[in-house]
Order: C-alpha cells, then sequence, then structure tokens
C-alpha cells in the first residue's frame, strides 16, 4: 500500500478515494459498531459537491446515504442497505457526525505513518510492512513450491518467493545543508520523495528513513528488478537540480542506493530470527551496499550480492606483507578467499587528450598481485600477500579487489614455478609450530598434484580466551598451539599444517581416507576438551570424492567445516552428501537453481537414500516447470518413506499441476494421515473440491485449513470466490477486503473485488482503481485488463478504454 502525497503545507491531511478504497473495510467495522446494516457499497462523485448534502433514509428501501465528510469536504457516499430508523428524521445527521469522527480517527492513524515533509511512509511503517512480507516469503519457501495450496488449479505460481529492500542515500547532502541551509535541504528532500512516489510502482513501499535517506520495499523482486529499479532511482534523482533563492546557485544533486534480496542476503542462524529482527538485518546490508556505491564514487547502484565479489578495498597497508580491507563477515567474506588487488587508478579516464573533448580511454584493468584474507572481523579483514607481479608496485590504500574463484588465480610465485616442495616452505611461527595461510596455500597449490589421495583438515577454535588474560592475541596464540600439538600427534608426523584466520589451522596429510580422517578428528576434538577444556569444530576432505579435481579440495574442507558448525557436538564432519545438501540449499536460495541440481545429483551419487536432497532436487526441477522429473524424484522418496510429509505434499502438488487430479488428491490425503493438520494440503484438497464444483465439501476442507497456524489468511480468497459462485455478494466483499487488509498486493483479490463492483452495478470508479492495481501487479493477466477495459468504459472513457485494450493486446 502506498501512500499519496497529499499532506498540504499547512500540516492538515487529506484522503484520495485509493487510500479511501485501501479503507473501506475499517471504515464498514467503525459505522457498523452505531449503524446496523445487512450491506454497504462506496460511491465516488464525478466532481466536487459544495455545499455537503444531506444524509437521505429511504425507508421504502431501508437504505442510508450517507456522506462521508472530512475537514468539510465531501470524500464518497457511503450507501448502507438494510438500515431499520426508529428516528429517521433526526437520526441520519447525528450518525453522519460519528462517520466523520471515523475518517479523523482514520486521519489519525494516517498521521502516524506518514512522513509529513514527504509524504511517504515513516521508518516503523516500513519495518512493519517489511516484517509482513517477510512472512509471506516464509509461506511460500516452507511449502516448495511458491502459494503453494493457496490458489484453485488456476493458481498463480508466478510468485517468486523473494523481495527486494532498496535503499536510497543521498550523497554529500550534509554539506548542501550547511551551505544552502536546512530549509533548502527540506525542499530537495521534499522533491526527492515526490520523485520516489512517481517512479516507484505503486505496489512498493516507499519510506522516508531519516533525514536524506530512503527505503523501498518491493514485493515479488528479483535481484535484476531491484537492479533495475535502482537505477531508474538513481537516474532520476541526478537528474534534479534546484536554484538557491539567496545566492541563485544551480544546486544539482545525486544519490547512491544500494538493495539487497530476500531470502539470499541472510544466511544461517539468521533465519531463526524472529521477522522483525530479519527485517533489520536486511535494511542494514542495504545500507552495506548503500555505503560499498559510496566508496565507489557515488552516484552509483550496487547490489549487497556483488559487495564480496567485487566491492572490497584495501583500507591500510601493515607490516610483513599485511593489510586490513573493507570487507567482513557481514559482506560474507571467509577466511582463505583470495582476491585479485586492481590498482585504484584502473577505473580512472586518462588524462591525455587527442581533441578538445576526446580522451585517450580507460587506463586497462592493472592487478598488481593476489591476496588471501587470514582474519575475518565484522566489518573488516586482515589479509595477506599471496603474490605480487612487480616487488617494486606494492598494494596500496584505495587499491581494489576482485574475488578470485576456483583457479582463477592469474599470479603464480617465483617460488613454485619448478621448486621442489622442501624448497618452497619457508620458515614457521614460532609459538604455533605453524606456517602462515598464504605461505600453506601457495606450497599447498604444488604439494597436491602428486599424492594419489590425500587429505585437508580445517580446525577452529569456538572458546574465546577469558577476560583476565593481558594480551588477547597471546592467548589465542597459545590455544592454537595446544591444539595445534594435539592435532599433529593425531595427523602424524608428517601432516603439514598453516594458520587458519586468528583461531583455527589447516592441515594436509597424505594417504588417508573419509573414515580416517573422521576418526582422526574426532579424537582431536575429544582431547581438546578433555585436557585443555577447549571446543573445536573440524571440517575435513578427501581426494579422490566422485568428479571433485584436486584443485575442489580447499573449497570442500571450506563446506565441511560449514556443515560441522551446525553440528550438535561433536561438531566434526567429512565433505559428504549431507555437506553438499547444505552448498546446493545456498545456490537454490542465490537463484542459483541449476547449480543447485547439479549438487543435489552429486549428494545422491554418494548417498542414494539421501531423502532430502531427493526432496530438493525435485522442487528444483518442479521450480523449472519440469514436473514429469520431479514427481518421479518425489515418488522415490515416498517408496523409501512413505510418512515422508515433504515428499507427499510435493508429489500432490507435481501432480496437480500435471492435471492428474486422482493422484494428486490420494498423495494429499496420505500426507494429513501422515500429519493431520497439514494446511497445505487441507487447502489443495479443498481447491481440489472447488474445481470439482463440491462446493460444500471445499467450505468445509478450507475451513478446517483456517483453524491451523498460517491457515487463516490462507482460506480467505478461496472462500470469497465460494461465496460469489454460491449467490452470497457481501461475504464474498467481507472475505475479499480481509484479504486485502491481510496481504495488501494480493492481485488476485484486487481483480475479484473490481469485478464485483461492476457486476453489481456500483461505483465504476472503484472498481477502475482496484483493477488498475491489480494490472499493475501482474501485467500478464488478460482477465485484468479486461476488467480494467469494462471499468473505463462504463464510465464513458472511451478513447482511453481503447487505449488500454490496445497495450493488453500487444
Amino acid at each position: 500500500m502506498r501512500t499519496e502525497k497529499d499532506i498540504f503545507a499547512d500540516g492538515t491531511i487529506s484522503f484520495t478515494p485509493q487510500e479511501l478504497i485501501d479503507f473501506e473495510h475499517t471504515i464498514k467495522d467503525c459505522i457498523a459498531e452505531f449503524l446496523p446494516f445487512t450491506s454497504y457499497s462506496l460511491f465516488f462523485p464525478r466532481e466536487e459537491i459544495r455545499p455537503v448534502p444531506e444524509p437521505e433514509f429511504r425507508a421504502e428501501d431501508k437504505e442510508l446515504i450517507l456522506p462521508l465528510v472530512f475537514q468539510g469536504r465531501m470524500l464518497c457516499y457511503f450507501i448502507a442497505k438494510g438500515v431499520r430508523l426508529k428516528a429517521p428524521a433526526t437520526a441520519p445527521r447525528y450518525i453522519m457526525a460519528l462517520a466523520s469522527n471515523v475518517l479523523e480517527k482514520l486521519a489519525l492513524y494516517k498521521r502516524a505513518v506518514t512522513d509529513p515533509l514527504t509524504g511517504l511512509h515513516t521508518r516503523d511503517f516500513f519495518f512493519d510492512e517489511l516484517g509482513k512480507s517477510i512472512d509471506q516469503v516464509h509461506g511460500c519457501l516452507a511449502t516448495g513450491g511458491c502459494r503453494a495450496g493457496i490458489e484453485a488449479r488456476e493458481a498463480d505460481l508466478t510468485f517468486s518467493g523473494t523481495l527486494g529492500v532498496l535503499f536510497l542515500d543521498l550523497d554529500c547532502f550534509l554539506a548542501i545543508n550547511e551551505h544552502y541551509g536546512y530549509l533548502t535541504g527540506d525542499d530537495i528532500v521534499s522533491e526527492v520523495g515526490r520523485l520516489l512516489d512517481m517512479v516507484c510502482p505503486k505496489y512498493t513501499t516507499v519510506a522516508r528513513f531519516a533525514n536524506d535517506k530512503f527505503a523501498i520495499l518491493v514485493p515479488d523482486a528479483k535481484p535484476r528488478a531491484c537492479f533495475q529499479l535502482s537505477e531508474v532511482i538513481r537516474s532520476g534523482v541526478s537528474k534534479l537540480s534546484f536554484i538557491d533563492e539567496v545566492t541563485n546557485d544551480t544546486i544539482s544533486i545525486s544519490g547512491s542506493v544500494g538493495f539487497v534480496n530476500y531470502p539470499q542476503g541472510l544466511e544461517g542462524s539468521q533465519f531463526r530470527r524472529a521477522s522483525s529482527e530479519q527485517a533489520r538485518i536486511l535494511v542494514r546490508k542495504a545500507r552495506k551496499a548503500v555505503a560499498t556505491a559510496k566508496d565507489n564514487g557515488r552516484n552509483r547502484v550496487f547490489g549487497y550480492a556483488d559487495i564480496l565479489s567485487k566491492g572490497g578495498r584495501v583500507l591500510e597497508i601493515m607490516p610483513m606483507g599485511r593489510m586490513i580491507v573493507s570487507l567482513g563477515e557481514s559482506s560474507g567474506a571467509k577466511v582463505g578467499q583470495r582476491f585479485l588487488v586492481r590498482s585504484s587508478k584502473a577505473a580512472l579516464a586518462a588524462s591525455a587528450a587527442l581533441a578538445e573533448d576526446e580522451r585517450l580511454g580507460r587506463y586497462p584493468a592493472l592487478f598488481k598481485g593476489e591476496v588471501v584474507l587470514v582474519e575475518v572481523q565484522n566489518d573488516m579483514a586482515f589479509a595477506e600477500v599471496l603474490h605480487l607481479d612487480d616487488a617494486a608496485w606494492s598494494v596500496e590504500p584505495g587499491d581494489r579487489l576482485k574475488l578470485v574463484s576456483g583457479e582463477e588465480a592469474i599470479f603464480v610465485s617465483d617460488e613454485a614455478k619448478g621448486a621442489k616442495e622442501s624448497d618452497v616452505m619457508p620458515r614457521k611461527d614460532a609459538i604455533t609450530k605453524l606456517y602462515s595461510y598464504s605461505n600453506f596455500i601457495s606450497w599447498f597449490s604444488t604439494a597436491r598434484l602428486t599424492p594419489e589421495s590425500f587429505g585437508l583438515s580445517l580446525i577452529r577454535i569456538l572458546d574465546q580466551p577469558g577476560d583476565a588474560t593481558d594480551s588477547y592475541q597471546d592467548a589465542v596464540d597459545q590455544m592454537v598451539s595446544d591444539v595445534a600439538n594435539l592435532a599433529r600427534g593425531a595427523f602424524g608426523d608428517n601432516a603439514t599444517g598453516g594458520r587458519y584466520g586468528l583461531n583455527g589451522m589447516i592441515f594436509f596429510q597424505e594417504n588417508v581416507d573419509r573414515e580416517t580422517l573422521h576418526a582422526r578428528s574426532l579424537e582431536i576434538e575429544k582431547l581438546a576438551a578433555g585436557n585443555f577444556g577447549i571446543k573445536v569444530s573440524v571440517g575435513s576432505a578427501c581426494f579422490p570424492f566422485l568428479n571433485f579435481e584436486r584443485a575442489d579440495v580447499l573449497e570442500n574442507c571450506r563446506k565441511a567445516l560449514e556443515h560441522a558448525l551446525l553440528l550438535p557436538e561433536p561438531r566434526i564432519a567429512v565433505f559428504d552428501s549431507i555437506s553438499l545438501n547444505l552448498s546446493a540449499d545456498r545456490r537454490f536460495m542465490d537463484g542459483d537453481i541449476y547449480g543447485a541440481i547439479e549438487e543435489f545429483k552429486l549428494a545422491l551419487l554418494d548417498d542414494e537414500n539421501n531423502l532430502l536432497a531427493r526432496n530438493s532436487l525435485g522442487i528444483c526441477n518442479a521450480q523449472l516447470g519440469r514436473f514429469e522429473e520431479a514427481r518421479r524424484q518425489f515418488d522415490e522418496v515416498v517408496k523409501i518413506d512413505r510418512k515422508d510429509v515433504l515428499a507427499l505434499y510435493n508429489l500432490g502438488w507435481a501432480n496437480h499441476r500435471l492435471g492428474d487430479l486422482k493422484k494428486a488428491e490420494q498423495a494429499y490425503k496420505q500426507c494429513l494421515k501422515a500429519e493431520p493438520k497439514h494446511v497445505y494440503s487441507l487447502m489443495r484438497l479443498g481447491s481440489i473440491a472447488e474445481t470439482a464444483g463440491k462446493l460444500k465439501q471445499a467450505v468445509k476442507l478450507y475451513k478446517q485449513a483456517a483453524v491451523q497456524p498460517g491457515g487463516e489468511r490462507m482460506v480467505l480468497r478461496p472462500l470469497a470466490r465460494i461465496s460469489y459462485k454460491q449467490g452470497d455478494i457481501e461475504a464474498t466483499r467481507e472475505y475479499l477486503h480481509l484479504s486485502l487488509n491481510a496481504d495488501h498486493n494480493d492481485h488476485q483479490a484486487m481483480h475479484l473485488l473490481a469485478k464485483l463492483y461492476l457486476d453489481q452495478g456500483e461505483d465504476p470508479q472503484i472498481a477502475e482503481v482496484l483493477a488498475r492495481q491489480s494490472s499493475a501487479l501482474s501485467p500478464d493477466k488478460d482477465a485484468y485488463w479486461e476488467i480494467l477495459v469494462e471499468a473505463l468504459e462504463a464510465q464513458g472513457k472511451g478513447e482511453e478504454a481503447a487505449k488500454v485494450a490496445a497495450r493488453a493486446a500487444g
């Protein structure tokens, strides 16, 4: 829901027809408290009526025509039907006054959620709406299919199960405020608010967050859509200009925009937090993207997902080849990630001119060398130089970082070129007896090429030194030293170890298999806890394994450590089918469905009884429209476990999509036997009954679903459809309004409500507003455009109706 910019200069508030339609259900409920009626409708006059007309009671029709008046202006008529008045001569005026009080209460609410300077929403309202949208995505993810169980066969399965949060921050705005005054600054902020109200689609939630900062919630938006809207906003802001009345200066402005998508932008334990907490995490990440955009030159768009790959920067150079970089845990940075270092001058235009308005071009991408992250904190990390292309061309503050994936590195150290392993290794750290991570990786790139089999183990210390320690670094080094000694004892004297961040280590072992690695890891975990009271987590990976190359083992080892950290004690994992499952899940959440499919297949290759991987593989295929393949995967799971609720429901859903309603019904019923309160199976069975014309049975199933957690919101539109088929217009209207209250962007409810207004011969202006919204939310629905054309024609707007019809046909 959007708030129109209708707060006047004197601070008073008005209501647009759109807002009165949005508040229609609330208005009806409030009036019903003092005026009993059986049905009602709203009617908007074509032109403002002055003076305000008197209310009219038509006793023969039991109808009260009530003008809704706010601040001396009549906004519309509320027509109540089935009304009985004991004092028909005097009561209507008192009722009209009470109805005006209803609008006053709504005005107070509107004032509370509206920013007075811009007319946009407030920060608190934005967080409320974002929390609701997150809950909606949760419902989508819980079923393995978006909106599964909500619709009948004509279900809208286009909902992507994602949303976007955009954040706009004006560039250098404090300087404008200080130079031209805060009143001028307010004028600029107000104009930016007007721009956002104009360019952002009506189904978005736009809020002034603070001062010169704005947030936009875009429901059902994938990263590409978020980038496109962000670019429209950035471009629009950069075109604004203002004349200072005092100095006659022309003031130009720009803004940086960051965006993040949900659920792709969150990970791990963040999903276990309340929706309100997740909302704040999302906004913080969008703001992190804004900060990166500003850091990269301002007046640009940056996605949170791109920060790690191309948004890093060297902040400070330290001794011994170390540096501080701008990437941290908040942007997805992890120990061991490698980056190419690019000169900060690479993005600057060459200054030499060929002619007055010509330049030589841009410097080429000049990569100085490669660095690796050795310690990661929340908003920054420490890195070490792996290789430099030219020792005379050192890394400098401001240099940019590009994430290296796989074997993308373009630098090879002089030591590694043809050198023997014994010649490559430098000295060990005196305390921990471990090599630095950068030196270990340089050595490992050669050492891994020789043995027929080998393993890597990452060990992370989970405890922190006590507060009484004099030196945090020394205390951590001692803990690492103690655990490293245990590891050398378990892995053997031939194992080679390196440092892995501040509180971790990595070991290379030749001629080991997964079972051996797991047993040795358990021994280390037990000894660390028993001898030193230190909790550790160990993730390991072996070569050969499935079709992975030698170069993949380090990344597999990292994934195994992530797997181990999710486990209860002992937190030990060797890269296996479950590790692949977790990695594939992350790919799926990031929108890489094809990559997820490949990893789920590998998980099944390692363990054909991994039911979670098979279920997930089916869901991926269903997302790509491969319902036959999806059905085959779900069927395989059910053969192994006839009580697997997820597989049973998804099997029903796949059959439903393939049009095999008999098998779909059978699967849904089996799902209910396994879990009698499964709300989505109840909804799907209701939709099958509704399609078959068994309306009483459908109502029974929907009402069973309504009493289950989360079911109350799902049943509203289906019950509205059935009420309409049964001729109960008032129940239809009630359910549709409740559906819109639950989800302001429910385009199907808008469409049905618009159709209801037209079919009942009520105000076509309301039908037009609803039809425009539904068409904007889902422009691929021909029926939505047809209702809009019908609403326009009903108002005599033939020319506009013809344009809309032509657009829909195109």
